[in-house]
């Protein structure tokens, strides 16, 4: 199963990451409500080699939320190996997991579904917000590392593959694990 997932990895990288870039822009259009930021778009694009693609944000970062000029252009970049890397951990996970019938294993597809929307979130959508936070922290005089630069350390020196397995594997030890709390079933005094 895990040469299947590599093998899904290395094909449809790029097309998983064009097919969702419009999810990373509505994801990152509400991470940036709240601050001086704007998003131009989010869409595939070459990576630094010619033999690399990524995933990139484009955006713009104002002093405060009510300047009216625009005081840095940003470009967020993820590698759509890394933008498939949830849904291969995740979704693997997941559907590989032993399940006892199918009504089983279909009630952890229905909670998996918008689990999975939200690692995404918390995972790539964060990513390609990183620069907007530095930008707008050295813009303010705080040069200093902020709290999403360690969000983006601790996803990418393990965080992320570790948030994707806990998540699905929560899902498939949760559903149909635990015994139903009836009436019947409580102690009655």
């Amino acid at each position: 199963m895990a040469a299947a997932a590599l093998a899904l990895g290395v094909g449809c990288a790029e097309p998983y990451a064009r097919l969702a870039a419009p999810y990373y822009a509505f994801v990152d259009e509400l991470l940036a409500t709240g601050h001086p930021w704007e998003i131009a778009g989010v869409a595939v694009a070459p990576g630094k080699t010619r033999f690399t693609a990524e995933l990139q944000l484009r955006g713009y970062v104002r002093r405060s939320m009510s300047a009216a000029n625009r005081a840095a252009r940003v470009v967020g970049r993820v590698q759509v190996g890394e933008v498939i890397e949830t849904p291969l951990v995740f979704w693997t996970l997941l559907l590989g997991w032993p399940a006892a019938t199918l009504r089983q294993r279909a009630r952890r597809l229905a909670i998996g579904i918008p689990v999975f929307f939200g690692v995404e979130a918390l995972t790539t959508g964060t990513q390609l917000m990183l620069p907007m936070a530095q930008a707008s922290a050295i813009l303010a005089g705080h040069p200093d590392p902020t709290a999403w630069d360690h969000w983006s350390r601790f996803l990418e020196s393990g965080g992320q593959f570790v948030i994707d397995c806990v998540a699905a594997m929560l899902i498939a030890a949760g559903p149909g694990r635990h015994a139903r709390l009836t009436a019947a079933s409580m102690p009655q005094n």
